[in-house]
């Protein structure tokens, strides 16, 4: 694995033709665990990927590892977490010492994020041509 990307184990389940979606496990750190069975806690779930369809021939079953650039990463760990965190300090802070009511500017800062996340699903295929997910056969 190179330095410049995050790869993960998958399984294809949908081949279309110009895409295939991928099934990746997605665990927790106590996911190993050998009291996991007792304990309650740990976390296995299963992401579904869309990425390009590369030029091998692929089936649904075949096992393939995804990768993106750490750059995409960062793409979409700054548009998901980092902005919108940012979004509601500001928005909250500003509206309060504007003098708004803190029920008020709690609202209306969920209102900007509600925005926030729309106009980022309205924007989607833009981002997807950015954000893109590369497959290769295990």
């Amino acid at each position: 694995m190179a330095k410049n990307t995050i790869e993960h184990d998958g399984i294809v389940i949908k081949v279309a033709d110009t895409y295939i979606i991928v099934a990746i496990q997605n665990q927790s750190a106590c996911a190993a665990c050998h009291s996991k069975g007792a304990c309650g806690l740990s976390e296995v779930t299963q992401k579904n990927i869309t990425a390009e369809k590369p030029n091998t021939n692929v089936k649904v079953g075949d096992k393939v590892i995804v990768s993106a650039s750490t750059g995409n990463a960062m793409l979409s760990v700054l548009l998901a977490y980092i902005v919108p965190s940012a979004l509601i300090i500001v928005i909250l802070t500003l509206l309060v010492l504007a003098g708004f009511s803190e029920v008020m500017a709690a609202t209306l800062s969920l209102l900007t994020m509600a925005i926030y996340f729309i106009t980022l699903y309205l924007l989607r295929d833009k981002f997807a041509q950015k954000i893109k997910f590369k497959v290769k056969i295990a």
